[in-house]
């Protein structure tokens, strides 16, 4: 008689046998399944590089089209072989990069005990920031839950969960700074305009459409005196210079006489 052994004999197994199979199926872009923090700052870090990657390759190919042309016009993106590769793969690499968000957020999502559909909350504007920081630092449920079992979050994750997540302390530490004294240099400069603005207002009375034109004749009409008054000066200062000169030439035949 075959003796059994205690796994053939046993008809549920065991948690780790279910682990064992479902992180071989475990697929990082698949959006079945769950995913911890740091694996989901992981694969956020890696696709985020590699579209960086693709998007640097792609504007590389633009300008290479642009300058290698005779017209070098951007208009050359749109009817060289080079150019239109250029825009295809930017917009593949676009789609690309946003299906792979899509599907690692759903996984964050599973792993909160939360509906995919919650990614629909990030095209709100204010409402999209604040659910995105609750996303990436929220715990998820221990245990199993309505998306399947915990996922074990690999080592490679890890190390670059940790240090992505280092990255964008470091970032918020050095642009809060930088942002709220640009904040500072345009409050400044608009209190500045303002300050501007009321000293070459100063003094000047407050008056109707009507008061402000009859203003502007008087200034007129002041002008043109002034400008009548400068020319008939003009006129006598040179009948002047005309009389000495005159009076000079007389003078002088007087002595040769």
């Amino acid at each position: 008689m075959t003796e059994l052994s205690t796994s053939e004999l046993n008809p549920f197994p065991s948690s780790n046998q279910y682990q064992t199979a479902t992180s071989k199926a475990d697929h990082p872009l698949s959006p079945e399944g769950r995913f911890g923090r740091l694996s989901y700052l992981a694969w956020l870090f890696i696709i985020g590089m590699i579209y960086s990657c693709v998007l640097g390759i792609t504007v590389a190919l633009g300008l290479f089209a642009v300058f290698t042309s005779a017209e070098r016009s951007f208009d050359v993106l749109f009817s060289s072989a080079l150019g239109i590769s250029a825009i295809v793969l930017a917009v593949v690499s676009i789609i690309a990069m946003f299906v792979a968000m899509i599907c690692i957020t759903i996984r964050r999502l599973h792993d909160l005990n939360k509906s995919g559909w919650l990614c629909l909350v990030f095209l709100i504007p204010l409402v999209g920031t604040i659910f995105s920081i609750y996303v990436m630092a929220a715990k998820g449920t221990q245990g199993e839950n309505n998306y399947g079992i915990k996922r074990p979050t690999e080592q490679t994750e890890k190390v670059i969960g940790s240090l992505y997540l280092v990255l964008m302390i470091v970032y918020l530490l050095v642009m809060i700074p930088v942002m709220l004294n640009m904040q500072g240099m345009m409050n400044n400069m608009a209190q500045a305009q303002l300050e501007e603005q009321a000293m070459m207002s100063e003094g000047e009375p407050d008056m109707s459409d009507e008061e402000l034109a009859a203003y502007l004749q008087q200034l007129e009409q002041q002008s043109g005196e002034e400008l009548a008054y400068a020319d008939v000066e003009s006129v006598v200062i040179a009948e002047t210079d005309t009389t000495n000169n005159e009076h000079a030439i007389a003078a002088a035949e007087a002595a040769v006489e």
